[in-house]
This record gives structure tokens, sequence and C-alpha cells, in this order.
């Protein structure tokens, strides 16, 4: 069974632990094992890396350290988390100057960074480690009739000469892995465009006009949900379709990617987290077909 130390980043656990919750028992159900990464911090993704871009290799260097010292490689299940490990450790691997700055400052730890761990998104990890055949033949409920379109987000994807994740300007690991399952995935006007998320701390308004054109897109061509693999972008994608000018009946459902796969695979909704969701999907539940396998 291949194991990975998760590595769940800051705002997971608080704002979207349904996330968590579906990956660990999707990735279960998939033999996949998942430990719990101790002691790491913030890894200092935008905010901090906008400021001081030392301190923010430091920060990731230091988990790239932590996991090092267990033998264990990284999952990110956060696009910002996933992206910024991975430039972290790109200039640790590339600039023997910094290295050996990042590593002066661990060795009060005891750790030191050798470059000997990798950083995988949940993504990669469906796609490489499990692949599509395993992931459509541990299907027991197959979706029917379902059109769903995926977001996949800047910092998972970009720049694929760091995150080597996907296409940036063409994924298609997600899409894959809907129509694995039986729904069927729908292209969009501005598919590998921003949420706009990452915009709230300097101007909320244009990060919502920015997500509002995305939702409209994707319900110009009949999708009824959107599936995501990163955090932000589900947090913001839900938030800017609740309000009192928002008709509840118009909004576009926003559910995870191991949330989806998991019901596909008989796993209950509580487990999921499906309740925590700010958007009801029951209407991609109702599509699935009891008994349907591959």
């Amino acid at each position: 069974m291949r194991e990975y130390l998760l590595y769940l980043g800051c705002t997971t656990p608080v704002r979207l632990p349904s996330y968590e919750a579906a990956t660990k028992a999707v990735l279960s159900k998939l033999g996949i094992r998942l430990l719990d990464f101790k002691d790491v911090t913030c890894c200092g993704a935008q905010y901090i890396e906008s400021i001081s871009p030392r301190a923010h290799i430091g920060l990731g260097g230091r988990i790239l350290a932590l996991a090092e010292s267990q033998g264990k490689d990284v999952l990110a299940i956060c696009g910002a988390c996933s992206g910024s490990l991975k430039h972290s450790k790109h200039i640790l691997d590339k600039d023997k100057g910094m290295r050996r700055e990042v590593n002066s400052m661990l060795r009060e730890e005891g750790l030191k960074y050798t470059g000997n761990v990798q950083v995988k998104h949940l993504l990669q990890v469906l796609r490489d480690d499990i692949g599509y055949e395993h992931i459509r033949k541990a299907v027991t409920r197959r979706y029917s009739g379902v059109r769903l379109a995926a977001h996949y987000g800047c910092h998972v994807t970009r720049p694929y000469d760091i995150v080597k994740v996907d296409d940036p300007e063409n994924p298609r690991v997600i899409d894959e892995i809907i129509e694995c399952i039986g729904a069927t995935a729908v292209d969009y006007p501005d598919k590998t465009r921003c949420c706009g998320g990452p915009l709230l701390a300097m101007d909320e308004e244009l990060a919502a006009l920015i997500g509002a054109d995305k939702i409209k897109n994707v319900r110009g061509v009949g999708a009824e949900g959107i599936v995501t693999a990163c955090v932000f972008c589900d947090i913001h994608l839900s938030q800017i379709q609740i309000g009192d000018d928002e008709v509840p009946e118009s909004r576009v459902p926003i559910i995870t990617l191991p949330q989806l796969m998991g019901l596909a695979y008989g796993i209950d909704k509580e487990s999921l987290g499906i309740n925590l969701n700010r958007i009801s999907p029951e209407g991609i539940l109702g599509t699935l077909q009891e008994g349907v396998g591959q």
C-alpha cells in the first residue's frame, strides 16, 4: 500500500473539512494510506510569499525536511499549498546558496533538506498512483445523465514546469474521472480561468464578478454542478452564490472531486461531509444508479 504524509495546510481543516474527510475515505478505498503530518506550519503561500520570498522558501523547506526525516512523500490537497511546496522544492533543488541558508536554520531542529522527497497534488495521486482503470473498477454506483463541469483552479496546474500536474491550457484529470464514474464532463467558456478567489483580499467586488462569470458560463452549457480539487476555489464559488439576491433554485452545486467519487463507491454521505456543502448537491446524488458497477 502506497503511503503519503497528508499536508492539510491552514484553510482546509477550518473552512472545508469535508474535503479532508472525503479525501481520506476515498483514498483508503483505493489503496492509499494517508499518515498524519505532525508539527508542520503554514506553507506561506501567496501572502508570506509576496512579502518575503526567503521566508516563504524557509517555511516550505522546513515542511519538506520534516517529510524527509520520516522518509515519506507529501500529498497536498490544497491547490495553493501544493503549488507553494513544489515551488519551494524547485528553488531549493536549483539554488545551492538558498539550500545552505535554509539548512543552517533547520539545524536547530536537527532537520536537513536534501531533496529526497516528492510533493504530489491529489490529482496526481489519482491519475498516476491509482489510475483511471482502477478508479472505474471500484465503482459500485454509477452516475447517469448528469452533466458536470470541472474547475481546476490556477495553482493546481500553473506553472507547469514546476507543478507538473496537468496541461494548464487543457487539463483533463477531473474530466476523465467524472467520466470514469458515469457522469458526463462538459467543457465551457473560460474553463481554465481563475475563480477570482485570490483577489478577495484586494478587491472583493472584482473577485465576485470573476467568479459569477464562471458560474454563468457553466450554467450556459447546461452543467448541473461544478467539481473542484482546490479548497479556495470551492469556498469562493459557493460563497458568491449565497445572498439575498440569489435564488436558491438557480444555484450551481459545488462538490469536491473526492466527495463525488466517494458516493460512487458506496461511501455514506456523513463520512464524505456532504451535509457541510453550502449548496446542496442532492440533484447530483439523485442520478446515482444503485447496484450498477463498471
